[in-house]
């Protein structure tokens, strides 16, 4: 149906904001091009992770992403700030079913395995600003509020509902999307969803709508504009491929409330205790409340400080919810639209999206504790930078990355220009941070490298390629790697100019590279800046640029390795 025909079926008043959206869908757009220029704080976020099981290698890698991009913000511009959000998501069916298996209070396990991923923050080193719980009370306050508001806009409406639900997703699949399937080990059938699998019920309930369908015009328009706000942009154009779709059921009305009868365990709707609202909408609320919503006076972040987001970091599963639901939302409460979208692949062990029902999970506490925090960090973003494909997790590839890029590349440049026999060989101290007067061919490759590495690392990340970002600095520090032995400072025939020249463009990279991967390994960042004796205060974006690391103190005496050997059990690498 035309949107033209499915206006006409609508309240009058319905009508006219459904108008005034169109006209203003590019006003809206610009007004929050606006409000991330430079007096905005940058505002990342996670999705908020549910609880009904503990933290993986997964849920890592989203939380690592909005980290990353929060600290880059901060290095580009100090003066601007960067908010972190990440947090976690209690009510719904499936909490509350799980709750009762387990025989115990849904807020008890909430308790419980929210800890678990504040402590999965805390473990990998995350510089979050708002851990966000939907259980807290400033958040049923922004969600009630929410709800007032679509209602009194007349975008919220009650009506009788039919179709199969899967509880693991809390989420109706269209009957298209049905299918039978066979336990191949008990034999029984049951209907599931033929796109992700899961088990689902058929439902018969009144319960209140959204009006999605009246925002498929200005959501086209939004998805398609440039740069596309869902990154990577296969997703945006697979995503506009099905809105275009003639039976795409994705923009149909959206049921947002369950009777309270079926779903306790939630936030009862405002004026109406027999319903409770649907969990994705409590939800997606989430980060509005973060940034401080609804803004009454009294709160952490004001009107404007925080909102829109400059990046939300999702998992390509969850698109719609982020990409549809939540924009429709804020363009019915004429807030500002989201910058970017980034939807990242999942992490796979064996080629299965890692889950806790095939037992296939991998444990990011134990990968951790074994490879140490920065050196995962590192991995889950080389290996799984690429948003638009998944990644298989491989212990013997983290091995395998630790001991030739990490220890065989970082490491070894660091033991070579700070070996005493080689220091003592400069013809004066100063020698190590000065630029030399005389350049050599055999110099230009690496020097070309690192005049260009500031700018294309940044270009990267702006792209969202994560996984190019960090392959710059690593084939910097591979060409500075064979720069020294092609110099070979270590011979007693090497010229003064050979060691100045190896020492010099050696520390060089390693000062780079470590200043510009303090938001990707920051404790081992700070480590690696202070062996090189850099100042602290020259450790900012501004000095990525070669011979501008300033004068240096003397590294501290002892042998320390940047990279030490893992002493990894044989059963972990097999």
């Amino acid at each position: 149906m035309s949107l033209r025909a499915l206006c006409a079926r609508l309240p009058p008043e319905v009508i006219a904001l459904t108008r005034s959206h169109l006209a203003r869908s590019r006003s809206l757009a610009t007004a929050a091009a606006a409000s991330t220029g430079t007096s905005k704080t940058f505002y990342a976020t996670t999705p908020i992770f549910y609880v009904n099981a503990d933290p993986h290698v997964g849920h890592l890698h989203s939380t690592l992403l909005a980290d990353i991009y929060a600290r880059h913000a901060r290095l580009r511009d100090p003066s601007k700030g960067a908010v972190m959000c990440t947090g976690t998501d209690e009510h719904g069916l499936k909490i509350q079913r799980v709750a009762e298996a387990r025989g115990i209070a849904p807020k008890d396990l909430c308790d419980g395995v929210s800890e678990r991923f504040r402590e999965l923050a805390q473990a990998a080193n995350i510089d979050h600003q708002v851990f966000i719980r939907t259980t807290e009370a400033r958040h049923r306050t922004a969600v009630e509020h929410v709800w007032r508001e679509l209602q009194q806009r007349g975008y919220i409406y009650k009506s009788s509902y039919a179709g199969w639900y899967a509880v693991s997703d809390e989420a109706y699949v269209p009957e298209a999307q049905v299918g039978e399937v066979i336990d191949p080990k008990s034999g029984d059938k049951y209907m599931a969803s033929t796109e992700t699998g899961t088990r689902v019920e058929w439902m018969e309930e009144e319960n209140y709508k959204f009006r999605l369908s009246a925002f498929k015009d200005p959501l086209l328009e939004w998805l398609s504009s440039s740069p596309n706000p869902v990154q990577p942009s296969s997703r945006t154009t697979a995503l506009v491929a099905s809105l275009a779709n003639p039976t795409s059921t994705d923009l149909n009305d959206l049921s947002i409330s369950r009777p309270a009868s079926r779903l306790s365990w939630g936030i009862p709707v405002p004026g109406d205790p027999q319903h409770t609202i649907y969990v994705w909408i409590d939800a997606l609320v989430n980060y509005l409340t973060a940034a401080g919503y609804p803004w009454r006076g009294g709160e952490a972040f004001e009107k404007g400080k925080l909102w829109p987001p400059d990046l939300q970091v999702v998992g390509k599963d969850i698109v719609r919810f982020h990409a549809l639901y939540l924009p429709a939302v804020l363009l019915a409460l004429d807030l500002p639209l989201p910058k970017h979208l980034l939807t990242h692949g999942h992490w796979t062990m064996d080629k299965f999206k890692m889950s806790k029902s095939r037992g296939n999970v991998a444990n990011p506490f134990e990968a951790m504790q074994l490879w140490g925090v920065d050196a995962m960090r590192l991995y889950l973003m080389r290996v799984g930078g690429n948003s638009a494909s998944d990644a298989d997790y491989s212990a013997t590839e983290i091995e395998r990355f630790y001991r030739k890029d990490l220890a065989g590349q970082m490491g070894n440049l660091l033991s070579r220009v700070t070996a005493k026999k080689l220091v003592k060989k400069l013809e004066a101290p100063e020698l190590m941070y000065t630029m030399p007067d005389r350049l050599a061919k055999e110099d230009e490759a690496l020097l070309a490298l690192l005049r260009d590495l500031p700018g294309s690392f940044d270009r990267h990340l702006a792209a969202f390629d994560v996984h190019r970002a960090l392959a710059v600095v690593f084939d910097a520090l591979a060409e500075s790697n064979r720069h020294v032995q092609l110099l070979s400072p270590w011979l007693a025939t090497a010229s003064p100019s050979d060691v100045h020249r190896a020492l010099f463009f050696g520390s060089e990279t390693l000062r780079l590279s470590g200043t510009l991967l303090q938001p990707f390994m920051p404790t081992k960042a700070t480590q690696l800046l202070d062996m090189l004796g850099v100042d602290a205060s020259r450790r900012r974006w501004v000095d990525c640029a070669v011979g501008e690391g300033g004068a240096r103190s003397a590294p501290a005496a002892g042998k320390v390795h940047l990279w030490p050997a893992v002493a990894v059990p044989e059963a972990v690498v097999q």
